[in-house]
């Protein structure tokens, strides 16, 4: 049995920390984007091959450790992962202090994008253990809001930090920052599964059934997104824009805004009305960006496209939610995070191939509209219409197996899973001792 909300109430203590610790951990993460390229180029002299690998070895990591990091997450529990991944987190930002050489910081870099895996999946699961079963749609908002905010307040902080002390500053303190994380995670519940549904440490299928569609949709959706954060700082210079990060800080404030007075839309319209709003208005967004070819045409065409975004991630990530049993939310949570690593790998690749032989980067532009649009028509034809206003989980499949679109398994009542008539109770789920 798990440990369930007893009331409508989603700002419990334990919430509260957990999300407090995810805006210290996506600060560190923030903090990098701007730190490592600058360390890489200018202290250890490295070009742009250099400062690829460095940046792009931690998402690699993550993604060939996101499925292990749910099941772990499922077996050991929500609070040992949590507090695994901020701490291996501080160790790689301390093993810097001593990177003397590029392959040094691919090192400590490949061992970030494991803490990563980890915690960006427990840190998942674990507020939708906390949420009630009516406002998992509002958590998400919050917990992908706080990334956002990370993401933008990061780099300016390193960057400050590196103009007025050094790069050891910004080593000593993203550290400490993961330490407080690791200390707040102590708050969460364990929450785990006792049990091996299946006898294997790997699942069969390797996937979960729960997050196939789901993350279809956010595979394609996202490649939209790719082409704009690959081409965004160039094409800003491009038009006219004097401070490049302007952009970037425009879409982080207006996603962020978006997903905290928008917070309960999700549990409200469901999932595919929400998913269509988010796909339409990043379609837009991005063509805007193409046929208005001036600081305004890409200041409006950001605002759009941050509005789908602030969208896209809390409707899909809830359908995942609804459709996996408990036992096995960790690994649904990870199979479905692997489609970031995905779309922004192969959306960043196919953005550049179409700019460099079709028209530049307004072509660029319109691959990521194209892709939003085909991400729509995927999701409109896969994802079921709700059957009322607050239930976008569609109907079980039949005999409970949760291989349908978005899975078989409902907790819209917020029922734990029961086994069949007959049948011991085999689920193992229950709250580990705090």
């Amino acid at each position: 049995m798990t440990e369930r909300p007893t009331s409508e109430r989603l700002f419990t203590p334990a919430f509260a920390a957990l999300l407090l610790a995810c805006v210290w951990y996506f600060l560190v993460t923030g903090m990098m984007f701007e730190a490592i390229p600058r360390f890489v180029s200018t202290t250890l002299g490295g070009q742009d091959w250099g400062v690829g690998v460095a940046m792009g070895i931690a998402g690699l990591a993550a993604a060939l450790l996101r499925l292990p990091a749910g099941r772990l997450t499922d077996l050991k529990g929500r609070r040992w992962v949590l507090v695994l991944g901020s701490a291996v987190a501080g160790a790689s930002m301390l093993g810097l202090l001593a990177a003397r050489s590029i392959s040094a910081v691919v090192g400590f870099r490949l061992l970030t994008g494991l803490a990563e895996a980890a915690y960006f999946v427990a840190a998942a699961t674990a507020l939708q253990d906390l949420a009630p079963a009516g406002r998992r749609g509002e958590a998400t908002s919050y917990f992908s809001g706080v990334a956002y905010v990370g993401f933008a307040l990061g780099p300016v902080l390193a960057e400050w930090l590196i103009k007025r002390y050094s790069f050891d500053v910004v080593w000593l303190l993203a550290a400490g920052l993961s330490l407080i994380a690791a200390v707040l995670s102590l708050r969460v519940p364990q929450n785990r599964s006792s049990v091996l549904p299946d006898g294997r440490f790997w699942p069969k299928p390797l996937l979960h059934p729960a997050a196939r569609a789901p993350g279809a949709v956010l595979l394609i959706g996202l490649m939209g997104f790719a082409s704009f954060v690959t081409f965004a700082a160039l094409w800003a210079t491009d038009v006219g824009i004097a401070r490049a990060g302007d952009v970037f800080m425009l879409l982080a404030a207006t996603v962020l805004t978006v997903r905290v007075l928008t917070a309960r839309v999700v549990d409200r319209i469901g999932a595919r009305a929400t998913a269509t709003v988010a796909l339409s208005a990043s379609a837009a967004g991005l063509a805007v960006m193409a046929l208005w070819q001036a600081p305004a045409g890409v200041y409006l065409g950001t605002v759009v496209l941050a509005v789908g975004q602030g969208f896209m991630f809390p409707a899909l990530f809830t359908l995942v939610i609804l459709a996996a049993p408990e036992t096995e939310r960790g690994q649904a949570v990870g199979a479905f995070s692997i489609s970031f690593d995905l779309a922004f790998g192969l959306g960043g690749v196919l953005a550049g191939t179409v700019a460099n032989w079709l028209g530049g980067i307004p072509a660029a532009f319109w691959f990521g509209a194209s892709a939003c649009g085909l991400a729509l028509v995927v999701a409109r034809a896969i994802i079921p219409a709700p059957r009322s206003p607050r239930d976008s989980n569609p109907p079980p499949t039949e005999g409970g197996d949760a291989g349908g679109a978005v899975g078989g398994h409902s907790e819209a009542a917020g029922a734990p899973p029961v086994a069949p008539p007959g049948h011991p109770d085999t689920t193992g789920f229950r709250p580990a001792p705090e």
